[in-house]
């Protein structure tokens, strides 16, 4: 029910923008904190019909909504849903200065930038998922003066000539006609005060640099370029909602094993005599578990061994996995003495020629499959 935007307002999936907006207006004028006051459930009404409407109304959120739902929304860091009313109020002003008369929560327009930061996780991390304390770097509110850029309370004084409003209203009149525009104020830059004495810690900017650790949720299954949201993570800010943090995955090579989607691939060394007579090898699985891997009898060098559901699991669908592949490579005998070479000769003239044999030798395990995949 909260994740599905149509139903939220009440339109169908075939809905053009015009009855979008209409019906976004009739819900959000249902459910404004002004005509609510104190009543939380209005309010996350609120915000749910500002969070379909955020996405129904942008023609990529919506075709990816539509395809793929929240999930996909998520996967490609598309902003939707938001931490606060005054939020939505800076996002839709257009909208409820129509509708409200810019009145109640309509001031709240500023809010903190988005971050990005990069980590980068192992294909065990992709396979379980999991979580990862991550220190970031971000602006945010000195602690010293609290964000006011003041060296203290006494040093921050009204702006005399907008009043402490931030902005002034003129008024000239043309013809019959009397017209008012309003613009930030120069005295103070649209601040609505003045700073005697700066704060000596952030030298009056009311901004720091801060370090915090925030923990990153891994879903299973995701992939190299892909982003997580956290929201309200993002630059903080003094009067307004922080903004969100984008955190961009990048999957780091694997030593032994090539992912292509959901599928991995990896060489699988054999003895001659496994080779010859079959036997079990345990190899170290994607996970970093021992797996036993069957040989049949006769195992020809270079040949493809398909081992199901060893795989990538499916984003959001953890028993959903793919396969894994092990490409064959018999190992040659190397060291041996005279009488070994010609005793080994000897039973090979008796052998028939093997066939279907490929010729894999000259390349690289990674280039062969890679090649294979292109």
């Amino acid at each position: 029910m909260k994740n599905d935007y149509y139903q939220t307002l009440g339109v169908e999936k075939t809905a053009s923008l015009d009855e979008i907006k209409k019906a976004y207006r009739k819900m959000a004028l249902k459910y404004h904190p002004d005509r609510n006051p104190g009543d939380k459930e209005a309010e996350e009404a609120f915000k749910q019909c500002a969070e379909a409407y955020e996405v129904l109304s942008d023609p990529e959120k919506r075709n990816m909504y539509d395809q793929y739902g929240v999930d996909g929304l998520n996967r490609q860091g598309m902003h939707h849903g938001f931490g606060n009313v005054g939020d939505i109020f800076g996002a839709f002003g257009d909208i409820f200065g129509d509708i409200f008369g810019g009145m109640g929560f309509g001031q709240q327009s500023r809010r903190g930038r988005d971050l990005r930061h990069e980590i980068e996780i192992s294909l065990k991390e992709v396979i379980e998922g999991g979580t990862r304390k991550v220190k970031v770097r971000k602006p945010a509110p000195c602690p010293e003066c609290h964000g006011s850029g003041a060296a203290s309370r006494e040093d921050i004084e009204h702006c005399k000539p907008c009043g402490g409003r931030g902005s002034v209203t003129r008024s000239f009149r043309q013809g019959f006609a009397t017209f008012q525009t309003s613009a930030p104020c120069s005295d103070c830059g649209g601040k609505g005060k003045k700073i005697k004495k700066r704060c000596p810690e952030c030298e009056g900017s009311g901004m720091k640099r801060m370090e915090k650790v925030v923990t990153v949720e891994i879903p299973p299954g995701v992939e190299s370029g892909q982003q997580v949201r956290i929201s309200g993570e993002g630059e903080q800010i003094p009067d307004g909602p922080a903004g969100d943090l984008y955190i961009l995955l990048r999957e780091t090579e694997n030593e032994r094993y090539e992912r292509k989607g959901l599928n991995l691939f990896a060489p699988l060394h054999l003895e001659l005599a496994t080779a010859i007579n079959g036997g079990a090898v345990e190899i170290e699985g994607p996970e970093g578990e021992p797996l036993k891997v069957k040989i049949e009898e006769g195992a020809q060098s270079g040949t493809v061994k398909q081992i199901k559901g060893r795989g990538v699991p499916m984003l959001h669908r953890k028993n959903a996995r793919g396969d894994l592949f092990l490409q064959l490579l018999v190992k040659t005998p190397t060291g041996l003495s005279k009488e070994q070479k010609k005793e080994l000769n000897s039973a090979l003239e008796k052998l028939p020629k093997a066939e279907g044999a490929t010729a894999t030798a000259a390349k690289g395990w990674r280039e062969w499959f890679r090649e294979k995949l292109s």
